[in-house]
């Protein structure tokens, strides 16, 4: 089944080609940004999610006190 997935050396071309490298270097720079991207939203989320918390905490807190 892997190898239907996996090009040929008819399709991939030459390991060591410019367009090889190319290729490998477009995807580590869309790594570069989506990676940071991700970590961005993720720690939105966290703080929203912290902060969620500490409103619930002090409402439970005020009709705790009332």
């Amino acid at each position: 089944m892997m190898s239907l997935l996996l090009a040929c050396p008819m399709c991939f071309g030459d390991v060591n080609s410019v367009e090889v490298h190319a290729a490998k270097v477009g995807v580590l720079v869309l790594l570069g940004f989506i990676v940071p991207l991700l970590m961005a939203i993720a720690f939105v989320a966290r703080s929203w999610a912290k902060r969620a918390h500490a409103l619930d905490r002090a409402a439970t807190q005020q009709q705790a006190e009332a």
